[in-house]
């Protein structure tokens, strides 16, 4: 009988040769040939695991990308992506029972999820049995130890599973930052999403901002709070409404030069558009000071009268690191977790070098006059 082990992802670029001739004999299959819908979709998922682009394999990117749906449509009444990865999985499924003894290689779609996993099959190893006409030596000390009961040999497991349940009981009652941060921002809210035009005289909005901000629609499908797209920077939000801004450094310098360059009534920090490129420039109320050096991404996030997060940054891959790393639960920071607090003002700016550093500055907003967040 062969045995299946499934390939680790740092394995994967080892056995690609393989795995997509696996990919080829699939379509070649007669449980695949006769869907081409099938087989484009196995080959996006499968190809895009064995790159490591598994952020790509979510059901609202793959539903854009994929199935050609808008930005901002709602997973929950189009289940088009869900359907074709169902056929996929029923398809495989029999593929697997009709050629599990003559394949080396295979693929699978767990349930629930759209990342493939990748196995092959390899004989056993076959150790040597004692043979049963060999003479068994006991010694006299063996024949001397008392027998042990089953109640002393199950002790310790069981001690071991009612600690795991104590513990598994306690991080359940702590609320992680990420949930908290989240949950307060999306949900039982109306959910705003300001991108900036793409810049070619046009008012669209181009393929990489959406590819960027795709965990952040992926994300607010999970709250069931999707995002409508406005085309206005600062539209008309009521209490219970939040608004995401993302890149809008050029808003950011018209605002400064309507006020005469006067400092503002906070010390913040802007992304200002510099002859050097976009900057991340802290603002008090003496000035400016010198902008902070290398790639940086700024997050902003202001909770007076309406709550507002702004998301922007030196370049576009500075925001679209800060996006994935909000989005992710290892990776939220979690000094953020109170940032929606009632009348205050918090930035973090993330640092990019060999590692993502990440600073978190909290400031009260004046009682008397809430600041916007474009202010």
């Amino acid at each position: 009988m062969q045995h299946k082990e499934e390939i680790k992802p740092a394995d994967l670029d080892r056995y690609r040769p393989e795995l997509l001739g696996a990919l080829e004999a699939i379509y070649q299959s007669r449980q695949f040939r006769t869907s081409p819908k099938s087989c484009e979709f196995l080959g996006y998922i499968v190809r895009q695991a064995l790159c490591g682009s598994l952020d790509e394999l979510k059901e609202r990117l793959i539903g854009i990308t994929l199935l050609g749906r808008t930005a901002n449509y709602d997973t929950g009444s189009d289940a088009g992506v869900r359907v074709r990865a169902n056929d996929v999985r029923k398809r495989l499924g029999a593929y697997q029972t009709a050629n599990e003894r003559d394949d080396e290689f295979t693929i699978e779609l767990p349930a629930g999820s759209y990342i493939p996993r990748f196995f092959r099959f390899s004989s056993p190893r076959v150790d040597a049995q004692p043979s049963l006409s060999e003479p068994t030596h006991v010694s006299q000390a063996q024949r001397s130890v008392p027998p042990i009961s089953l109640q002393s040999l199950a002790f310790p497991t069981l001690a071991a599973l009612f600690l795991c349940t104590i513990c598994i009981r306690w991080q359940l009652t702590q609320e992680h930052p990420f949930t908290i941060f989240w949950q307060t921002a999306l949900q039982d809210r109306r959910a705003f999403l300001y991108l900036p035009p793409s810049g070619d005289g046009s008012e669209s909005i181009s393929r990489a901002s959406l590819e960027a901000v795709a965990p952040l629609l992926n994300l607010a499908g999970q709250y069931h709070t999707p995002f409508v797209f406005t085309r206005a920077p600062e539209p008309v939000l009521s209490s219970n409404d939040i608004l995401v801004t993302v890149g809008t450094a050029e808003t950011q310098n018209e605002l400064l030069a309507s006020t005469g360059g006067r400092a503002p009534l906070l010390d913040r920090m802007i992304v200002e558009k510099t002859q050097q490129g976009r900057q991340i420039v802290q603002f008090t109320k003496s000035g400016p000071s010198n902008p902070l050096s290398g790639r940086a991404a700024l997050l902003t996030i202001s909770s007076g009268p309406r709550r507002e997060i702004q998301i922007d940054g030196t370049d576009d891959l500075a925001i679209s690191t800060l996006i994935k790393q909000l989005c992710e639960r290892d990776t939220f920071p979690e000094d953020l977790s109170d940032s929606f607090q009632a009348n205050t003002l918090t930035q973090a700016v993330f640092l990019l070098g060999a590692t993502v550093e990440v600073r978190v500055f909290h400031e009260p907003l004046p009682n008397s006059r809430p600041v916007p967040l474009n202010q």
